[in-house]
Formats: structure tokens, sequence, C-alpha cells
């Protein structure tokens, strides 16, 4: 179970750090530029940890599908970006992807 603890402080890390990136204006406001620095050393120090307690092609599915899907509700929620339908079809099709991994690893 740590493994997949990490493997969300991974994408929490990295959306943030993506999020924090569309405000950094150019690297000119340190604020989001450190908030941005700080989330991918942490994405990428969660992600080395969890690679030790869970199969890579599950960490990879996982931490880049839900960093997907979270990145697209981050900018819907915070920059007003809008979400077609085929996004959100696209969303749901991650979010089955990764279901479909994390149970082939689990019972195979």
């Amino acid at each position: 179970m740590l493994g997949y603890l990490y493997i969300f402080i991974t994408v929490l890390s990295e959306v943030a750090a993506t999020t924090a990136q569309k405000e950094t204006d150019d690297f000119t406001k340190i604020i989001p530029t450190a908030i941005m620095v700080i989330g991918y050393v942490s994405s990428f120090t969660f992600l080395s940890l969890s690679l030790r307690l869970v199969p890579m092609g599950t960490v990879y599915a996982g931490s880049a599908g839900l960093a997907i899907v979270m990145a697209n509700l981050a900018g819907w929620i915070y920059f007003r970006e809008g979400l077609d339908s085929s996004q959100i079809i696209g969303i749901v099709l991650i979010l089955l992807g990764i279901s479909v991994i994390a149970r082939a690893r689990v019972t195979g």
C-alpha cells in the first residue's frame, strides 16, 4: 500500500508543479516558480520510491494517467479552461485503462 501512496503523492506533486508553472510568468514570479521546482523534485523523488515497491508498468500507468486527469481538472477548476466531450471521454478511458492495468497486476 505504501507504494500506491507514493504514486498518489507523485501525482499531486506533479499537478501542483504544472499548475504553478502556468503562473510563473516566464519564471519572473518567485513563489509560483519555487512551488513548481519543489513540486517537480518531490514528484521525481516519490516516483523513485514507488518504483521500489510497485511494478514499473503500474507506476507509470498510474502516475501518468492520473496526472493527465488531474491536470485537466485543475485547468478546468483554477483556470476556467473548458472540457469538451472528447476530453471527458478520454479521461474516462484513461481511468478505465489504469484500473485494468492495476487489476491485472493484482490478479496476474
